[in-house]
């Protein structure tokens, strides 16, 4: 793995999206002036190419395409809100939202489609929450802005998820609380079930159930000691369905996990140390390897995921330059 050529963003990118075929990478700021960034992929070599930049209505705590990539989904943590802007076929989004509206609920912290594209999941990390929304690609406005709730314990605080590859469950992993709540899905309605709740973290863990976190000085605002508090970020699946990982950002740890294919169930196998604050990470089209960053890291790490029994090996660490958070992979022609 080595350093590429750097392309102008920015000063706060965050929540980053590829498009379904690889094509295009869009990228979001989460200062204002909030937009998102647009580039065509070399196909080739992976070179970033400027298409533009398009005005978001909120700052996106993330960005997602849906199946066909010509929408692309924004949720604002901050805004409680939800918004969808058409994608051309030249990449570039249109600078008007087709919908923009609250979520009804508080705190969103990631958005996606299901496989068949149906569905949208929202989980609210504040309301412990997991909202689903109708979705209608062929539609001009696209997501049903009325949507249905599955409610987790009190304080978990449910951040990101992922779906199974074949659409059967779904991961989401609660930030405050470091656990992965695994889901059966009723392919038609996109309704969950939950079939387990299982900790990321070591039998031997110090850290301590933590609160959201919210500027110094915000009104109500709990105070807990960060250097002890669980602060999980992000939860990855591989493209074969074998193996799920998740982030823990206090201690710098991932967690792996081995995935039951018939029952959805995760059986925990260990943690590793990895970046400092790893907020985000990814992994390979072919399930063979996993890139992380780290927030408080000038380096990402690559690691080989071994396919008999899913461990991770330190390969290389890559100089990247401060503040890295977000890894998104794409597969280029050879």
């Amino acid at each position: 793995m080595k350093s590429g050529a750097r392309v102008p963003a920015a000063k706060l990118v965050m929540p980053m999206a590829a498009s379904p075929d690889g094509r295009f990478l869009h990228a979001a700021a989460r200062a204002k002036p909030f937009a998102v960034y647009s580039y065509r992929i070399e196909p080739k070599s992976g070179a970033l190419q400027w298409i533009g930049a398009t005005p978001l209505p909120d700052s996106m705590v993330s960005i997602s395409t849906d199946q066909t990539g010509q929408w692309l989904l924004g949720a604002s943590y901050g805004g409680n809100s939800l918004s969808m802007n058409r994608i051309a076929a030249n990449g570039r989004v249109d600078v008007e939202p087709a919908q923009f509206f609250q979520s009804g609920g508080v705190k969103p912290h990631s958005i996606k489609t299901d496989k068949a594209n149906g569905i949208v999941y929202v989980p609210h990390l504040a309301t412990d929450e997991i909202k689903g929304y109708r979705f209608n690609a062929k539609s001009n406005t696209p997501i049903a802005e009325q949507g249905s709730s599955t409610p987790v314990k009190k304080g978990m605080g449910p951040r990101h998820f992922v779906v199974s590859p074949d659409d059967r469950f779904l991961y989401a992993l609660t930030e405050l609380t470091g656990r992965v709540i695994a889901y059966q899905r009723d392919a038609a309605t996109g309704a969950l079930t939950e079939v387990q709740d299982i900790s990321t973290l070591a039998e031997n863990s110090k850290l301590l159930p933590g609160q959201p976190r919210v500027p110094v000085g915000t009104p109500g605002a709990i105070p807990f000691d960060e250097t002890t508090a669980i602060w999980c970020a992000d939860i990855q699946i591989t493209p074969n369905g074998r193996f799920l990982y998740t982030s823990e950002r206090t201690v710098g740890t991932l967690s792996q996990f081995e995935v039951d294919a018939r029952t959805g169930k995760l059986k925990l196998l260990g943690q590793i140390s990895t970046e400092k604050q790893p907020r985000g990470f990814a992994i390979d089209p072919q399930s063979q390897y996993l890139v992380a960053s780290g927030e408080k890291s000038s380096t990402i790490s690559l690691y080989a995921i071994d396919g008999s029994n899913g461990t991770l090996s330190l390969v290389e660490q890559v100089p990247v330059g401060k503040g890295a958070n977000w890894v998104t992979i794409v597969r280029t022609e050879q």
